[in-house]
């Protein structure tokens, strides 16, 4: 939602808003321990992919493969040109997969997400009337809010609170004083 810079008549600058964002200490206080925890790898691995490659590479390179010279039909020039078309086909789909179909899947979960987040939180407002924050901040760091219940009623709160602020006002008039 756009918000109202105001001018105050003794050169104070202040901005005005209805506050979108979540009450994040609440929910941090309440849910906690959102930092990611770092892993020990207890094998010694450095826990990249190349070294868990490099590791089956070392694997299929120490047995021992014998193979017998007779000759069923096939000349080992075919087995080859079909081994790499096989190989390139299989690295062309997992590219595909990876850096096309993938990331336009992800892309429309998290639309799709996103969509319903914001059809339940505006349904959540409406139904259980959780009110707005409308929040004044002057550059200095003074900050009011107050709650009103109904968005236009908000907007209305945020356009008056601009003007008396815009007429010299202070806000502790017009708000209740942040906690």
């Amino acid at each position: 939602m756009r918000s109202v810079q105001v001018v105050a008549p003794d050169d104070t600058r202040w901005t005005v808003r209805v506050v979108w964002e979540p009450r994040w200490r609440a929910l941090a206080r309440r849910f906690g321990g959102w930092r990611r925890k770092r892993k020990n790898n207890r094998d010694g691995s450095s826990g990249d992919v190349v070294d868990g490659a490099l590791r089956i590479g070392d694997a299929a390179t120490s047995g021992s493969g014998g193979s017998g010279g007779g000759s069923d039909g096939f000349d080992l020039g075919d087995a080859i040109i079909v081994i790499v078309l096989v190989f390139f086909a299989l690295i062309a789909a997992a590219a595909l997969f990876w850096w096309v179909l993938l990331p336009l899947l992800l892309i429309a979960i998290d639309l799709m997400i996103v969509l319903v987040l914001l059809v339940v939180t505006l349904v959540g407002r409406v139904l259980f009337r959780r009110p707005w924050t409308v929040e004044a901040t002057a550059v200095n760091g003074e900050r009011t809010i107050a709650e009103v219940v109904g968005w236009r009623a908000a907007l209305r709160r945020r356009d008056e609170l601009a003007e008396s602020l815009r007429l010299g006002h202070r806000p502790v008039d017009v708000l209740t004083p942040a906690r």
